[in-house]
């Protein structure tokens, strides 16, 4: 391919509407959304998942590594977009919008990366890079799974933090992305 050819290809690729966004390879039934959904957008997250070392909630005399909150901020290629700092909340730093959501479906990523998700979304902002969103779900996650080791009685109340990058589809009503 010549060069004006190539650079004819990467324009038409660059000009595609964001509605050419498709939902990511390698979902199992659980992630994926529904027939009236369509990916409006995807963003890169890079950061880090905060765990502390408490007394297990389910075994005596043990410990183990309890998740508390992410710390991460999700980007357009290089720019920032939005930050996942509280739990079930995604806010765009441009226009303040909001979106939140619970769990729905998971899949298991290696024991070292946290789990796919698929997380049912409630908007709640009326306008923004976050109005209309319906569904996201969190894939292609390399690290952020809590820590195996160095939890104990002695280390009770120290924090882990854990980097992990993910990427996130945001996905709303077919017509509207």
């Amino acid at each position: 391919m010549g060069n004006r050819s190539l650079l004819v290809a990467v324009g038409l690729a660059l000009a595609l509407p964001a509605s050419a966004l498709t939902e990511p390879a390698g979902l199992a039934a659980p992630l994926r959304v529904s027939a009236t959904e369509a990916p409006a957008f995807m963003l890169s997250g890079d950061g880090v998942y905060v765990y502390q070392c408490r007394a297990s909630l389910t075994m005596a005399n043990a410990y183990e590594w309890g998740f508390i909150v992410p710390d991460a901020t999700l980007y357009e290629g290089s720019r920032s977009v939005a930050r996942h700092s509280t739990v079930g909340i995604y806010e765009a730093i441009s226009d303040r919008s909001s979106v939140s959501g619970i769990v729905r479906g998971t899949q298991p990523a290696g024991v070292t990366n946290l789990p796919w998700v698929l997380i049912r979304a409630q908007p709640l902002s009326d306008s923004g890079i976050f109005a209309g969103v319906t569904s996201i779900q969190r894939v292609n996650t390399r690290g952020g799974a809590a820590p195996t080791t160095g939890c104990g009685a002695d280390t009770e109340g120290t924090e882990s933090r854990v980097a992990y990058k993910a990427d996130y589809y945001f996905y709303k009503r077919v017509g509207e992305t």
